[in-house]
C-alpha cells in the first residue's frame, strides 16, 4: 500500500527494505506506530497529536462559530479532520452547517484577526470599515467615513469574536465586530495602549469593556444556571429567601445592564446604585407603553 502510495501521488518508486527504514526511523523518532508483527495488517499511526473526541469538539464548535463564513468553515474542517485517519473521518461525513443562514457573509474574517494581533502586538492604529445589516438581510457600509482605532484586545463573548478599543472621537472604550470589519489596514501611527486596565478588560460582559464596578443583584432561583454560566463560579451566591438568592460581583455596569434587562421577570440589580436607575429608565421607556412604578 505505502508502495503502491509513493508512486501513484509522488511518482517515487521505492522498495521494502525503503519503507521498513523509513518506518523505523519514525518510531525511533517518537511516533506511536502499530506495525504488522503487532496486528497482522501493516502500518498505521496508533495515536495522533488530537484525540477524535478532540477534533469532533473542535470541529462542532467550529461549525456553531457565526462569525465564520459557511466555506470558511468547510475548509477549516477539512482541515481539522485530516488530524484523523482517513477511516475515522467518513464517520464525520454526516456533519452539517445546522443554520448557515446564522453564518456571517464576510470572508475577511481570518484577514481581519491576522491584521489585528499584529496591530496589537506592535502598537499600532488600525483603519477599516464597519458593516452592519440592513432591512435586505445584507451587509452594508454603517457609514462612508473609515474608522480609525487604536486596538487593544480581541475577546470571544456572547457567541461573537469584537475588538476592544478607542478613538480620539469617543471617551472609554468601544467595541466592533470583527466579522463586520472590512478592509482593515495597519496605519503607521502609534496607537495610544494605556487606555484600558486590565481588570476592566478581564470583566467584560457583552463586549462591554470599562471601570469594573461592584455589582449586587436579586435572583429568582431558577436562573441559577444563567448566572453561573454568564459570570462564573468566582462570583459570590447567598441564599435570599426561598424563591430568590443574592449574587455578587465586579464587572462592567454597562454589561450587567444589557444582560439584566435580558432576565427583567427574575433579575433585580440592587447595586451600583447609579445602575438601577439606568435600568429603571430604560423599562420605562419600553415599546409597550407599560408605566410600572414597582422599582421606582
Amino acid at each position: 500500500m505505502i508502495i503502491n502510495k509513493m508512486n501513484s501521488i509522488y511518482g517515487v518508486k521505492i522498495d521494502r527494505r525503503t519503507v521498513y527504514s523509513a518506518i523505523g526511523l519514525l518510531i525511533e523518532l517518537g511516533y506511536d506506530i502499530s506495525i504488522y508483527e503487532d496486528n497482522g495488517i501493516g502500518y498505521f499511526l496508533q495515536t495522533r497529536d488530537f484525540e477524535q473526541s478532540e477534533v469532533l469538539l473542535l470541529t462542532n464548535a467550529v461549525y456553531s462559530f457565526p462569525f465564520i463564513s459557511s466555506h470558511q468553515t468547510e475548509e477549516l474542517i477539512k482541515k481539522l479532520q485530516k488530524q484523523l485517519s482517513v477511516c475515522k473521518r467518513k464517520q464525520y461525513r454526516h456533519l452539517t452547517i445546522a443554520r448557515k443562514d446564522k453564518k456571517t457573509d464576510n470572508k475577511q474574517i481570518f484577514w481581519n484577526i491576522e491584521v489585528l494581533d499584529n496591530a496589537i502586538q506592535n502598537q499600532k492604529q488600525v483603519e477599516f470599515s464597519y458593516l452592519t445589516y440592513g432591512l435586505d438581510k445584507k451587509l452594508h457600509l454603517r457609514r462612508e467615513k473609515s474608522y480609525i482605532v487604536n486596538p487593544y484586545a480581541m475577546i470571544y463573548t456572547n457567541e461573537h469574536y469584537y475588538l476592544i478599543s478607542n478613538s480620539s472621537r469617543h471617551e472609554g472604550t468601544t467595541s466592533y465586530r470583527i466579522d463586520f470589519i472590512k478592509d482593515i489596514k495597519i496605519l503607521e501611527n502609534n496607537a495610544d495602549m494605556q487606555f484600558l486596565k486590565k481588570e476592566e478588560f478581564e470583566n467584560t460582559v457583552y463586549a462591554f469593556a470599562g471601570k469594573p464596578e461592584k455589582i449586587k443583584m436579586y435572583c429568582d432561583k431558577g436562573i441559577i444556571n444563567n448566572v453561573i454560566d454568564k459570570f462564573g463560579t468566582e462570583i459570590t451566591i447567598v441564599e435570599k429567601d426561598d424563591k430568590n438568592f443574592i449574587a455578587s460581583f465586579t464587572a462592567s455596569p454597562d454589561g450587567i445592564e444589557y444582560w439584566a434587562l435580558q432576565y427583567l421577570p427574575y433579575v433585580e440589580v440592587v447595586e451600583p446604585q447609579s445602575l438601577r436607575e439606568r435600568i429603571i429608565n430604560s423599562i420605562k421607556q419600553n415599546k409597550y407603553g407599560v408605566n410600572n412604578e414597582k422599582y421606582c
